[in-house]
This record gives structure tokens, C-alpha cells and sequence, in this order.
């Protein structure tokens, strides 16, 4: 997988990054990150493995620095007024309520009692 990010802290063999595509920070591990400085727009070559954790990290199988001049220009979506269009404003989404079984219990039982202690009487 290929990853466009900006290069936010360089660390100890690993980048903190600003993925381009999800706005969100990565870290990158890869033993070649004293080539990079913070604010360096880079492309990523991974294996699409990224971790479950704040921020996700990735390996990095290799790492390029873009030309600021290579990413496109925005370009508004056609139908939109030159001011912009405004953001597309979804629903909240309403889930149902969870509804769970009613839970039967046995009813308690008295407590056993105790064997009877008669003398002469075996047990």
C-alpha cells in the first residue's frame, strides 16, 4: 500500500506523520528516517499492516520525498460556486436500543441443616 503523508516529528528511527488521505497521525518505523525533517511531504511503501493502537504505526518497506509541486492542485467537486461547496452533513446515526433476554434464576433454597447431634443415635 502507498501512504502520502507530512513528516511532523522525526524520532529515533521512526517518523510521526500526517497521513494526507485519513488526517490522521501514523508512526512510521523505518531505520532511514534521519533523511527526513519535519514538514518534508513523503510517499510511503508499505505492507498494508497497521498496528490497533494511538497513533497506528506502520513499517515502512521504503519512503520517498515528493516535490511539493507534484500533488494536484484542489479542484471543487463540478457544480459548486466558486466560494466552495459546503460539507456534506450526514445523519446521525441512531442505533436501536439493546434489548437483552430477561434472566431467570432458580429460586434459593433455605439453607441445609445441620446433622442432628443426639447421643446415642449414629449418624
Amino acid at each position: 500500500m502507498i501512504m502520502q503523508a507530512v513528516v511532523i516529528e522525526v524520532q529515533w528511527e521512526r517518523l510521526l506523520v500526517l497521513d494526507l488521505d485519513t488526517r490522521q497521525n501514523v508512526i512510521v518505523n523505518t531505520p532511514n528516517a534521519g533523511w527526513f525533517r519535519p514538514g518534508t511531504l513523503i510517499r510511503i511503501w508499505y505492507n498494508g499492516v497497521m498496528t490497533n493502537s494511538i497513533p497506528p504505526q506502520i513499517s515502512a518497506l521504503n519512503i520517498i520525498a515528493v516535490p511539493q509541486d507534484s500533488f494536484p492542485p484542489f479542484q471543487p467537486p463540478v457544480g459548486c460556486p466558486p466560494a466552495g461547496c459546503l460539507p456534506v452533513m450526514r445523519p446521525p446515526v441512531v442505533l436501536p436500543p439493546i434489548l437483552l433476554p430477561p434472566v431467570f434464576r432458580p429460586p434459593m433454597r433455605p439453607p441445609a441443616r445441620p446433622p442432628h447431634n443426639r447421643p446415642g443415635r449414629p449418624r
